[in-house]
């Protein structure tokens, strides 16, 4: 029998289930957003080939277990970040601001989207729509219904990581800037066209 490094086989496989992801997911990263092979996989975690197959059955597989990954991730960061806000809107906001912009910048979020795009069978899915179908309740749980607004943040928060990203903008800038665009976005009711007008 094979050693195993964890107290049981269970933990054993689940660490090594963990540790083929992050090496998948940093594969990705440093590739700027190519899927890497199984084989490739294997290599960096230091397995045989064959083992991996143990834990995702091809290059979608695995990009399906990452995106199963980062949605809940993402969604667990922004509990934490609005839970240790003031209450109101404009606050709840500011912080979902700031959690989905790390998340771009991060350098894990561009790279994964652009792997995506390769397989775009992966976001058909049915437990990766899922997961992101439940991201639209869970935001609206956490900040409020800001209706509209919710595009025009997240094009904003895009944009900025671009600027911070591609073009070298200073980040508490762009930060600060997007902050306030969604604050301004959320206090003019965007729900009401003639409240804008």
């Amino acid at each position: 029998m094979p050693r195993i490094s964890e107290p049981s086989v269970a933990e054993h496989r689940a660490a090594q289930h963990q540790a083929v992801l992050e090496a998948a997911e940093k594969l990705i990263v440093a590739s700027d957003g190519t899927m890497p092979s199984l084989a490739e996989v294997a290599t960096e975690v230091g397995l045989a080939r064959s083992s991996v197959y143990l834990y995702a059955s091809s290059r979608q597989d695995l990009l399906i277990q990452l995106l199963l990954k980062a949605i809940p991730a993402w969604t667990r960061s922004l509990r934490e970040a609005v839970t240790t806000v003031d209450e109101g809107p404009g606050n709840r906001i500011a912080a979902y601001v700031n959690v989905t912009l790390d998340l771009f910048l991060s350098g894990r979020h561009g790279p994964l989207m652009a792997a995506a795009q390769q397989y775009p069978d992966a976001f058909t899915d049915e437990r990766v729509r899922a997961a992101h179908d439940a991201l639209g309740p869970a935001r609206v749980e956490l900040v409020g219904d800001v209706g509209p607004a919710f595009d025009l943040i997240d094009a904003a928060i895009a944009r900025g990581a671009e600027l911070v990203q591609d073009r070298g903008e200073d980040e508490a800038v762009v930060r600060l800037t997007v902050e306030r665009m969604a604050r301004a976005a959320v206090e003019t009711d965007l729900a009401d066209p003639g409240s804008v007008l």
